[in-house]
């Protein structure tokens, strides 16, 4: 957990790309840990880009949040599920994995994309070779609580 108080602790370079075997190992640990659960939500570019034009926004922080609002019989079996979850050690750090997504709704991963080169000019036939796709993915740079600049407001409380 972050210890120091820092002036500016966001700066608009958090964030990191992440290689695509640790990302898809860890949405699979998702969705073991929560099957029948939303896996994945999409932000249009348009709204994306109409937060990060305010002035001095520096990135996008994105939360958890669930619309149901629960009773305090259902508080007390959550509690002891989480408990148990612990108890077994079925609790890891919760991720966002950020992807870009094309106008079909495919995400854009990097992948090796198969390439045709002629194996010999004289021959019709041609030869496979394959390149890596030149895409990015990333995770998360600041959970809070624990993270530089975590705030303290209604999303927080």
């Amino acid at each position: 957990m972050e210890t120091q108080n820092r002036q500016h602790p966001i700066d608009g370079t958090e964030g990191d790309p992440i290689d695509i075997k640790i990302a898809a190992a860890w949405t699979k640990n998702y969705r073991i840990m929560n099957p029948n659960e939303t896996i994945s939500h999409f932000f249009g570019n348009q709204i994306l880009q109409q937060i990060l034009e305010q002035p001095e926004c520096l990135g996008i922080r994105i939360y958890y949040a669930n619309e149901v609002r629960l009773n305090w019989i259902q508080r007390i079996f959550v509690a002891i599920s989480n408990f148990l979850r612990w108890i077994v050690g079925a609790y890891g750090v919760k991720h966002l994995i950020l992807v870009g997504s094309d106008k079909d709704g495919i995400d854009q991963i990097p992948e090796q994309v198969p390439t045709i080169t002629p194996s010999d000019p004289e021959k019709p036939m041609m030869a496979m070779s394959f390149k890596a796709a030149a895409r990015t993915i990333a995770e998360q740079a600041s959970p809070c609580p624990g993270g530089a600049g975590c705030p303290e407001n209604a999303l927080t409380k």
